[in-house]
């Protein structure tokens, strides 16, 4: 059985997967251990009680975390998480459960469990794109992911949108991250002329069905500026599918419409009618567990 694990920073589910189901779900506060060492601890003691329950055993592990590198299995001083120095977490569970694991960057795990379990089956050239608190990425080229010569290739997020434009959390301006993720499309509500008091996508998009003025152009301006980002990414791998992933792609027509129209007319001519555009098929109480343990498999 498959041990699949989303590291947050608050709090880490984790699931028993098998052939594509979450069969069995827990979760542990990520905050509030001693060390890292007694985080992982917690972890595996709660993951070897949960296998107990349904006589299971643990075949292998698959981790989903925020700065993640597939390369070396460490957490490279994640700024949301609660230790401020690398955490070797695949070696570390690995010890505790006996079994193989694996560690990889949250949105690299969201294209694997696309790509295996989700809207990218079948899929050989894949680009899946995570769109929350920031926008992270994972590239899926000829069936491989993509990591990279330091293992953390990929980064729609953090390409260049607006030379000098808007800070973005990595330190560099002007990011797609910036403009496209929670954080950035506040910011052009706000800009835009908006009023409303108003803090999460969910009541931007409330807004917006509303006919609230600022809150639909918030709509049109991020689906402009995420269909540059896509068609350039395009232009990198010429993936045959990109998958959206997350609340901010979960909102009908408010973005999608607008984002088609804006991506098609992006899109260099070599590439028109070749690639699609779609929302994530995975349900999304379980979409963070199996690409987790899509790792698991790798």
């Amino acid at each position: 059985m498959i041990l699949g694990i989303d590291i947050g920073g608050t709090s880490s589910k984790f699931g028993l997967v098998d052939d594509g189901r979450v069969i069995a779900r827990a979760r542990i506060a990520t905050t509030g251990h001693a060390n890292d060492h007694a985080f992982a601890d917690a972890l595996a003691q709660e993951a070897r009680q949960l296998a107990a329950a349904h006589g299971s055993a643990i075949t292998s592990v698959g981790i989903g975390a925020p700065n993640a590198n597939q390369l070396t299995g460490i957490i490279e001083m994640a700024p949301n998480l609660p230790w401020k120095h690398d955490v070797p977490l695949a070696r570390m569970l690995s010890d505790r459960l006996s079994a193989p694991a694996t560690l990889g960057n949250d949105a690299n795990a969201a294209a694997l469990g696309e790509w295996r379990y989700g809207a990218g089956r079948g899929i050989a050239d894949l680009l899946v794109v995570t769109l929350g608190t920031g926008v992270g990425s994972g590239f899926i080229v000829n069936d491989r992911l993509v990591l990279g010569s330091a293992g953390n290739a990929g980064e729609v997020g953090h390409m260049t949108l607006i030379p000098g434009g808007r800070s973005c959390t990595c330190g560099r301006r002007g990011c797609v991250e910036a403009y496209v993720s929670i954080r950035g499309m506040l910011a052009t509500y706000t800009e835009e002329g908006g009023t409303a008091n108003v803090n999460d996508v969910k009541g931007l998009a409330d807004l917006a069905h509303a006919n609230d003025p600022a809150a639909r152009r918030v709509f049109a301006r991020s689906a402009e500026w995420l269909a540059i980002a896509l068609a350039n990414a395009v232009c990198t791998t010429g993936p045959r599918r990109i998958v959206l992933f997350g609340g901010i792609a979960r909102n009908g027509d408010l973005l999608m419409a607008p984002l088609r129209d804006h991506f098609h007319a992006s899109l260099l001519n070599i590439y028109q009618g070749r690639v699609d555009l779609t929302v994530s098929a995975l349900p999304d109480d379980d979409a963070a567990l199996l690409g987790a343990a899509a790792l698991g498999t790798i």
